[in-house]
C-alpha cells in the first residue's frame, strides 16, 4: 500500500537555513536546507520556507540557492537577527558535535496558511530545531493544523534546545516520523513505552501515535521502516569515502520524501534512502555542491525533473 495517495503541488520544506562552520571552512547547512537542496538535486521542485538575516552570510546563502535552482519565494529576510550559524567539530570518525547559537533568523519564521495552501502542497517537511522557542512552536502548530496537509517530522533533539511538551505535540501532528536510535530512546520514555528491543519499541511507538510510517535510522547498522502492515529493514551501505556524517540523516529524509511522492514500494524507498545517506558521508556537509553528485542516483532510479 502506498504511503502517500495523492500528491498535488510541491513539498514544503520548513526549518532552519544556516552556515555550518567547520574548523577548516564554512558550508551550507541546516536540516531544512539540506532536505530541500537534495530534493532539488534529485529532480523535485520543493519550496523552502525559512528565514535569513540581512548580512553577508545571507548573501552567501542566496547565491548558493540560486545556483542550485531552488525557488526563493519562501525565504524571508529578518532585519534584526543574523543568518543562522552552527559551530561544528568532528571526532576521528567524522561524527559531529554542534554548538548551536541562540536568537538566529530561523527562530522567527512566519507562516501564513492561506498563502501556503495556494501551492496545494503534497507534503510538509519539518524538523524540531526551528521550533525551539515556545512562540515559534505555538505559531508552527497553529499554522500546520490550519494548512491541513500531511506532515513528515524529522526530529533533531539537540540539547538544550528541546522540551518534552512541545515534542509530544509535534509527534501528534505528524503523518510520518523519522528519528535515530538515540532519539527513539528519548521519545519512548516521553511516551511511556516500556523498554525492549528496537523493533518492538518502533512498532509500539508507531501504533501509539497512529503514524502511517516511522523511519528509524541506525547509522552503520542501516534503517527500519515501520508501517501498520509490516516492518521493513534495510542493511547499511558502506560509505566509499568518509568525509563526515553531517547531513546524512537529512539526505535519508530527502529520499524518503521523494519515495513517498513517487510512490516507490516501501522496501525500495528504504534501501535507496540508506544508499543516498551513505553517499552524503563522502562530501563535506549535507548539501553537495557538484551537480554531478546526483547523476548516478537519477539514472539508476529513473528520475527526471517534475513538470
Amino acid at each position: 500500500m502506498a504511503l502517500l495517495e495523492a500528491p498535488l503541488g510541491p513539498p514544503l520544506i520548513l526549518g532552519e537555513v544556516l552556515l555550518d562552520c567547520f574548523p577548516d571552512g564554512v558550508v551550507l547547512g541546516g536540516a531544512a536546507l539540506n532536505v530541500a537542496w537534495n530534493l532539488k538535486g534529485l529532480g523535485l521542485d520543493p519550496l523552502l520556507i525559512s528565514r535569513i538575516g540581512q548580512d553577508e552570510a545571507a548573501e552567501q546563502v542566496l547565491r548558493a540557492l540560486r545556483r542550485q535552482g531552488l525557488r526563493l519565494e519562501g525565504l524571508q529576510r529578518d532585519p534584526a537577527h543574523p543568518t543562522g550559524q552552527v559551530q561544528v567539530t568532528l571526532d576521528r570518525e567524522g561524527i559531529p558535535t554542534f554548538a548551536i547559537l541562540p536568537e538566529q533568523a530561523y527562530d522567527f519564521i512566519e507562516l501564513d496558511p492561506a498563502v501556503l495552501r495556494a501551492f496545494q502542497p503534497s507534503l510538509l517537511y519539518r524538523g524540531s530545531l526551528a521550533a525551539r522557542q515556545e512562540s515559534a512552536h505555538r505559531h508552527f502548530q497553529e499554522a500546520i493544523l490550519a494548512l491541513g496537509c500531511p506532515v513528515f517530522l524529522d526530529l533533531n533533539l539537540r540539547d538544550p534546545w528541546w522540551h518534552p511538551g512541545p515534542i509530544r505535540e509535534m509527534l501528534r501532528t505528524c503523518t510520518w516520523l523519522k528519528l535515530n536510535q538515540a532519539e527513539l530512546e528519548q521519545v519512548v520514555q516521553l511516551e511511556g513505552i516500556p523498554g525492549g528491543e528496537v523493533v518492538e519499541q518502533g512498532q509500539l511507538l508507531r501504533a501509539q501515535l497512529g503514524l502511517k510510517g516511522l523511519f528509524l535510522t541506525l547509522g552503520a547498522a542501516g534503517a527500519f521502516l515501520f508501517t501498520a502492515e509490516r516492518v521493513y529493514r534495510a542493511e547499511a551501505v558502506p560509505a566509499l569515502r568518509l568525509v563526515d556524517t553531517v547531513g546524512a540523516g537529512d539526505g535519508f529524509s530527502a529520499v524518503a520524501i521523494l519515495g513517498l511522492l513517487r510512490r516507490w514500494p516501501e522496501a525500495v524507498l528504504l534501501q535507496r534512502a540508506v544508499e543516498f545517506a551513505a553517499a552524503i558521508c563522502g562530501v563535506a556537509g549535507g548539501a553537495p555542491q557538484d551537480p554531478e553528485f546526483y547523476c548516478p542516483f537519477r539514472q539508476r532510479w529513473g528520475l527526471s525533473p517534475s513538470p
